[in-house]
């Protein structure tokens, strides 16, 4: 058979295979999405459940290659192939439902095994089982086929780009998940077709003098450093880059995308980056992010400058790392060996990332001290082999380079202490500020040469000040409480406004004053003059018993708005705020403003759901993770849920309140899809007169069935909602983050609001 033949159809395999791979990622991810909640853990749970799969799939492919005959194990893998389209097409069990009140992560784990984990190892072996299968043909480049897996990595990130870009908005759930089906079973095909070359073309592979040898371990380890840091640095950044925006595929596929992007380079016959260009670039970007992270704000890069820098910063950091890992694989004969210990090093990143790091770090510094460790791999070919290296000699490298250098160099001293200088004084004057950062930057670059004294020197500052941490310079007076758990960062502060804050992420979740004059008054999204306000005085003037649904527990503040025969019901997700809430030593309103309440726990919508219909006279949905955006609680099915528990002339109030997303277009088109009557308001904040307490600006739209509840709002400013070309609603099978990107509405609400405050 003509040789020819060989690479097209094994390239189309594994494209087709990774693309699969790959796209199943966040299809998947999303459609869990509604039984957990909008939060970045999902995803770093999801991934490590695909890496461990990966793992699995790899351990496959090489323990049959050991022991079986190449034309068996096609047949095997062929076999495995068809059993598992038995669960195709992917659905979400309709008997699942996540704990209420325990960490869901392992729940997420079994959910995801019982569903896409047999197809997912069987492709996740296709990589490593169609090279090894290249090694047995009569192909001139049969003993060198890492080249193959070029076209598995252009698959994955074609999937990857495709997905926000063209599968999320053009299909729905149910259309991605059956024409991944369809997809699957083409692979089908193609694998036939490449197990048919191995059965009748099959040539053993020739020995070469490697192949006799056993790899050492520590070989085996260097795999597993060098593919655990760029698996760990992805999942920091993607929950850096997510917890202020939104938990949704568009924003966890760009960092994975990044992440395969480097393997497609450093597996590259002709690498368009060698190494010592992406270390050079990676060390500039370091000491971008230090300047910018030790200025505390005086040196700034918009949202998405700082969200583009961080991810360069990975890319270049994951392709050191993986260019390393590269220079070090094996002949064709330890193959499979190379990659199962390579997928290994990226279980472990995973494994740290989703659980190791929420249980022992209670502020995020694995983001911070994983990118050490990459700053670390830029000193690997600069000393010892990191796989021969004595102690003996690690020692001598560090006495005759590295001590030396620490005790001589004045320029340390003068570092520390205008880093401590900035940390806890600040300095007033612009000069004086910007030249102490001017001197850390230069220090830094200066000594960028000496590799092991610039890696001491950027883990000591990234160790005080880790990437993603937010210490509150200048306002910050005292942390009272701070924790992690699967739903993010919790912060409890006072401030110097004297007030006191609880923090979700780096988002202020509710505020309470500190001056007992102030104590009950009403702040952050909640002031006297929100439109929130507007709503609760529309149903102050209604008599009888009065039920309130209430998405989202924040501090509490919502049971101020009391009223006699007023009972809430706040559903929250996160047993951590429940407990802050609660906790007077901490928050007052709860207990002091007088209202009854009970607290569900569980996800707002799906507990919700379980209670009887006409049961509340208002639902007011504010539960979002930081500014990020629970999606499944905004989709048309979310809305019918809440519409379908209210009362006569009852009302859905939420609030948008959002720096990134424009929500409320998308929102109108659902409630004019719906035939609900649907307005909006926004205010634009400002103080306490007297004091420096403040209240945030805030964009709040509303979903009822009521004439008279238009006709009241209309009347105190409420608007209709605003109206875009173009912008669908979402729902639970369909949402596009693309169409949302940049809030106008509520920029073009806030500037009428100021021009006609401007107006006599």
């Amino acid at each position: 058979m003509n040789s020819r033949i060989f690479v097209p159809l094994y390239s189309l395999t594994l494209l087709l295979s990774a693309a699969l791979l790959f796209s199943v990622q966040p299809m998947f991810s999303k459609m869990i999405l509604p039984l957990l909640g909008g939060t970045p853990q999902v995803w770093n749970t999801a991934m490590l459940f695909f890496q461990i799969c990966l793992l699995g799939g790899y351990a496959y492919a090489h323990i049959t290659s050991t022991y079986l005959h190449p034309r068996l194990q096609a047949g095997l893998h062929i076999a495995l192939l068809l059993l598992f389209s038995l669960v195709l097409p992917f659905a979400n069990p309709a008997q699942w439902s996540p704990p209420a009140d325990n960490d869901p992560t392992l729940w997420q784990l079994g959910l995801m095994a019982t569903t896409v984990g047999g197809p997912f190892f069987i492709l996740a072996a296709s990589a490593p089982l169609i090279q090894r299968w290249f090694t047995f043909t009569h192909h001139k480049d049969a003993e060198n086929p890492y080249f193959l897996y070029g076209a598995s990595n252009l698959g994955s990130i074609s999937a990857l780009l495709a997905y926000p870009i063209i599968i999320e908005p053009l299909l729905n759930m149910s259309g991605q998940s059956i024409s991944w089906a369809y997809g699957y079973y083409g692979l089908i095909a193609l694998m036939v077709a490449s197990a048919l070359l191995v059965w009748k073309n099959f040539k053993p592979l020739a020995k070469t003098p490697s192949s006799h040898g056993k790899i050492s371990w520590k070989q085996k380890g260097q795999w597993i450093f060098l593919a655990f840091i760029p698996s760990s640095l992805m999942l920091g950044v993607t929950t850096f880059i997510t917890t202020d925006i939104a938990a949704v595929p568009l924003f966890w596929v760009l960092p994975l995308a990044l992440y395969v992007g480097t393997f497609i380079i450093a597996f590259a016959r002709k690498p368009l980056i060698n190494e010592q260009l992406a270390t050079s670039i990676f060390t500039l970007l370091i000491i971008g992010l230090i300047v910018l992270r030790i200025s505390f704000g005086g040196l700034s890069l918009s949202p998405g400058g700082l969200i583009a820098m961080h991810l360069v910063t990975f890319f270049f950091a994951a392709l050191v790392c993986h260019t390393a890992l590269v220079k070090s694989k094996p002949d064709a004969s330890h193959l499979t060996s190379f990659y199962l210990y390579m997928s290994f090093g990226g279980a472990l990143g995973g494994f740290f990332n989703a659980i190791i790091a929420p249980q022992f770090f209670i502020i995020p510094i694995e983001y911070s001290l994983v990118l050490i460790l990459a700053v670390f791999v830029r000193t690997l070919h600069e000393r010892p082999s990191i796989t021969n290296a004595t102690l003996s000699q690690w020692i001598m490298v560090f006495k005759t380079k590295g001590l030396k250098l620490l005790v001589s160099t004045p320029s340390l001293c003068v570092i520390f202490m205008l880093i401590g200088f900035l940390i806890y004084f600040g300095i007033p004057q612009k000069q004086l500020y910007y030249g102490a950062i001017g001197m850390i930057a230069a220090s830094l670059f200066i000594m960028r040469a000496n590799r092991l004294l610039f890696t001491a020197l950027v883990s000591i500052i990234l160790c005080i000040l880790p990437l993603g941490f937010n210490w509150g310079h200048g306002s910050f007076e005292k942390m009272l409480h701070q924790d992690r758990s699967f739903f993010g960062v919790i912060k409890v502060i006072d401030m110097a406004e004297n007030e006191r804050i609880l923090l979700h992420g780096t988002t202020n979740h509710g505020a309470q004053a500190l001056d007992e004059k102030y104590r009950l008054k009403k702040l952050s999204y909640y002031s006297e003059s929100s439109p929130i306000s507007d709503v609760f005085a529309l149903y102050d003037k209604k008599g009888g018993k009065q039920s309130i649904a209430v998405l989202g527990l924040g501090v509490g503040v919502t049971a101020c708005y009391a009223k006699p025969q007023r009972h809430f019901d706040f559903f929250e997700i996160d047993p951590q705020i429940v407990s802050i809430a609660e906790n007077k030593d901490f928050f007052t309103f709860l207990s002091d403003c007088g209202s009854p309440y009970d607290v569900i726990l569980g996800d707002g919508r799906l507990k919700i759901a379980e209670k009887p219909d006409n049961t509340y006279d208002i639902v007011l949905a504010d539960a979002f993770s930081s500014d990020n955006v629970p999606v499944h609680l905004l989709t048309e099915e979310a809305i019918l849920i809440y519409m379908s528990k209210l009362k006569k002339d009852g009302t859905v109030i939420m609030n948008i309140s959002n720096r990134y997303l424009d929500l409320e277009p998308m929102l109108a088109k659902t409630a004019e899809k719906l035939g609900l009557i649907f307005l909006a308001n926004i205010d634009n904040g400002g103080k306490i007169e007297g004091t420096n307490l403040k209240y945030y600006a805030s964009h709040w739209v509303i979903f009822t069935d009521s004439k008279s509840v238009e006709k009241t709002l209309i009347a105190q400013g409420w608007k209709p909602g605003l109206l875009k070309d173009g912008i669908e609603g979402w729902s639970d099978q369909y949402s596009n983050i693309f169409s949302v990107l940049g809030n106008t509405s509520g920029q073009k609400r806030m500037t009428d609001l100021k021009k006609a405050e401007e107006t006599p």
